[in-house]
């Protein structure tokens, strides 16, 4: 297992775990709001990451209801369904944003969506066809 493949499996899938049961404490109507409506769904959504622009790995997260239970190492396979169809869903990150973002854990926990505004500018969402 490469270096990245254990930032996001060891470090980055427990984080996202870790903010969302943070941000169900802080806010439970909102967290049961989204909870009432993914209880129950399984879908994925990929995550490339990047080195200096250049492609380094793939990401497949499994995710359950609003909790990230698997990944997919070197594979981009998302698939969200929806009432219209499928999306495929897919972030590009630099590994340099990551990192920061994993160092900057109790900062999410503290202030979510001011953490989510400082690191949206480090991220780009794309669909697969």
């Amino acid at each position: 297992m490469s270096d990245i493949d254990v930032l996001v499996r060891e470090k980055f899938v427990p984080f996202r775990n870790r903010i969302t049961d943070a941000l169900g404490e802080k806010y439970p109507q909102l967290f049961s709001f989204f909870n009432m409506y993914l209880a129950g769904k399984k879908f994925s959504v990929g995550m490339q990451i990047t080195e200096d622009g250049r492609k380094v790995s793939d990401y497949t997260l499994l995710v359950e209801g609003v909790k990230i239970t698997g990944v997919e190492c070197g594979v981009l396979s998302p698939e969200v369904q929806h009432p219209f169809g499928v999306i495929k869903p897919y972030a590009i990150v630099e590994k340099d944003a990551l990192e920061k973002m994993l160092q900057d854990e109790q900062s999410f926990i503290d202030e979510t969506f001011t953490m989510i505004q400082k690191y949206l500018p480090d991220i780009t969402i794309k669909f697969m066809r």
